[in-house]
């Protein structure tokens, strides 16, 4: 490689690793186009590495630019291993103001994907000092279902590392709102082996709420069914020890609607038009509907739902 063409690289990355190290940047006076150019640099830079990498002579570079360079070699691996999201995480980590990493989330999604911004803030968060500072700050740019799932991963790494995971969920779900359900559920329907008892410690969690029928679980039954219809027929198909229990529910408000009874202090407050809008939504599913009917010994009461 002709040597002026070296020097135009170590002068690139210099000006990178010298933005990566300013203390100070971005704060809230730095421009959008200014974030948008720091992304550019960072995405020429990755794609350089890749070119060296290819070409078998990264450790050389590495080398060289170490050599001119007043910075430690675990620095250079950090900064140049995912460029782009360093950038990431220093708007994060920095003074400005939510509006600005707000722009800087949404230019992460123009310039690269939604599954990599997905998976860099994930990578971050198990990171980062301060977890609930990224969790405020999730650009509304980012569908809800991938901010769900995003939070769930981050709930099932922090509960995989508690020995009591179950009197944590339990606490959770004592004025559980539907962020918290939403985020539990999604945690219920992780197939990864390592949490597979992170998972059976939260299905059982559930599984005490829907049997203490106390007119304290009122929130959590609301909220459960609220949760998107994809994860909550997923759920019903995934632990039918749940989904019996659901059913069971089910019939239990049914008795009181038949019979015109209050439901103020009983455990599920729920109208006969969402009764039958949580009935449709489990028949929407074939075998959840011919489980459902099954359990309910086709009670001619359910019919008109099911069909």
């Amino acid at each position: 490689m002709d040597t002026a063409v070296i020097r135009q690289f170590l002068d690139y990355f210099q000006d990178f690793l010298h933005l990566c190290q300013l203390e100070n940047w971005p704060n809230n006076d730095t421009t959008e186009a200014e974030l948008k150019n720091a992304f550019l640099i960072s995405k020429h830079i990755e794609k350089c590495m890749d070119r060296f990498q290819k070409n078998e002579i990264i450790d050389e570079f590495l080398s060289l630019l170490h050599s001119n360079e007043e910075t430690s070699s675990t620095f250079l691996k950090t900064c140049l291993g995912d460029p782009p999201k360093y950038i990431l995480k220093k708007i994060i980590n920095s003074n400005a103001k939510v509006s600005q990493i707000d722009v800087g989330f949404q230019l992460f999604l123009q310039l690269f994907s939604e599954k990599r911004l997905e998976d860099s803030l994930t990578d971050l968060m198990l990171e980062a000092a301060s977890k609930e500072t990224l969790l405020r700050n999730l650009t509304q740019e980012i569908p809800k279902d991938k901010v769900v799932a995003f939070k769930s991963q981050i709930l099932l790494f922090e509960l995989h590392k508690c020995e009591n995971t179950k009197n944590i969920v339990s606490e959770m779900l004592i004025n559980s709102n539907q962020d918290v359900i939403d985020s539990l559920i999604s945690c219920l329907l992780n197939k990864e082996v390592k949490y597979s008892n992170t998972v059976t410690s939260i299905a059982s969690v559930f599984k005490e709420a829907m049997l203490s029928r106390n007119h304290s679980s009122q929130s959590f039954w609301k909220c459960l069914f609220k949760v998107d219809d994809k994860h909550f027929i997923q759920l019903c198909l995934d632990h039918t020890d749940l989904f019996k229990l659901i059913v069971i529910s089910l019939v239990d408000c049914s008795k009181l609607l038949r019979e015109n009874m209050s439901s103020e202090y009983f455990y599920i407050d729920i109208t006969y038009s969402q009764l039958v809008s949580v009935v449709q939504r489990i028949c929407s599913n074939d075998n959840l509907r011919t489980e459902f009917l099954n359990i309910v010994n086709d009670d001619p009461f359910w019919l008109d739902m099911t069909l």
